[in-house]
């Protein structure tokens, strides 16, 4: 065998190799070309697509898998990988369209291929395990508030007796100049210490009743709470007449995620003025919470424990969680939840 023709074996025994392994990685896989192109993807990514290869090869971009809320991100990151590989995120969460318009949740592990200008991205499916975890979430938050409320009518009914007759009982014992008023008049007081304990205790595991209230009705009633409590302008806009969602549980979530967005902007974004903006279009809710402050988007303190909280209440709802610039100044704290969660 003359020398070119052992170069041109190795070459396809390393081909085969190489197209042998990614065709059995075990995950969705692509080869992504500079222009976003997709020039080759295995069996995996065509099963959780319901896409075939050749309608995918050569003849799609990359973007076009990806659920629009998330392209603009998708985008950017293959930008970045090219510019400044450092600072390009490897994994990375974000939604790929599969048949019938059909969403999944996935995780999305990019890398530039060495010496190319190619990309290889592994797409891991998380749909099933994303909803697990909101369900979990949902039967732990109803249970926590069938708790309260059993707290609320069963203890609650049950203490307010008590402290009604034993108040009963010690004014009776004071006008009669009885020797253990004075006793009684103390079990009163602890009596009304246990109910003012069981009532922060109901607080704490049912803190907003969406219920009894009303979604729109508690997120009004913060807003004043904060314009008292932080002498700023706090305000709610937008097309708050369609919130009629009948998911408290979901909606208790994002109403966290409004205060969480709200008290980071007046405790540590030296805001003025906040705006709770919410917007619809077919599939999804939109909140935008909106502020005039000095900024965090792109900087250390996102990694707070608030933030990470509210990416972890957004996760467990199907949310997505952006922190923006604010054009104006400041910062917007967006939240884009599919309608279909919030039924």
């Amino acid at each position: 065998m003359d020398p070119i023709e052992q170069a041109e074996k190795i070459i396809d025994d390393t081909y085969v190799r190489y197209k042998t392994i990614f065709e059995n990685t075990g995950t969705a896989t692509i080869l992504i070309e500079e222009d976003m192109t997709i020039s080759m993807v295995n069996s995996e990514l065509a099963r959780i697509s319901g896409i075939k290869k050749e309608q995918i090869q050569g003849k799609m971009k990359f973007p076009e898998l990806i659920a629009g809320p998330d392209r603009a991100k998708v985008i950017a990151n293959h930008k970045l990988r090219r510019e400044t590989p450092g600072l390009a995120p490897r994994n990375y969460p974000c939604r790929v369209v599969v048949e019938n318009e059909e969403v999944k949740e996935c995780i999305l592990t990019v890398a530039l291929i060495q010496g190319t200008r190619q990309s290889v991205a592994s797409i891991t499916d998380i749909s099933k395990q994303k909803h697990l975890e909101r369900e979990i979430a949902r039967i732990a938050e109803e249970e926590r508030q069938q708790m309260g409320q059993i707290l609320h009518d069963d203890l609650g009914s049950h203490l307010a007796g008590v402290e009604a007759m034993s108040s009963l009982l010690a004014g009776r014992l004071e006008k009669q100049g009885h020797k253990e008023a004075e006793l009684a008049g103390e079990i009163r007081e602890l009596v009304n210490q246990a109910i003012r304990k069981t009532r922060n205790l109901i607080q704490g595991l049912v803190p907003v009743n969406l219920a009894d209230t009303g979604f729109m009705n508690a997120v009004l009633r913060y807003a004043r709470e904060v314009k008292k409590a932080f002498n700023l302008d706090c305000r709610v806009t937008g097309r708050t007449e369609d919130i009629r969602f009948s998911n408290t549980v979901a909606l208790t979530h994002v109403y966290y995620i409004i205060r969480e967005a709200v008290n980071n902007a007046a405790k540590h974004g030296d805001a003025g003025d906040v705006e709770i903006r919410f917007e619809q279009d077919e599939s999804d809710m939109v909140i935008d919470i909106r502020d005039n402050g000095k900024g965090m988007a792109g900087k250390a303190d996102t990694k707070g424990i608030g933030l990470v909280i509210m990416q972890h209440r957004a996760d467990l709802i199907g949310a997505r969680l952006e922190i923006i610039d604010n054009p104006s100044g400041g910062t917007i704290v967006r939240c884009r939840i599919g309608k279909k969660y919030l039924l």
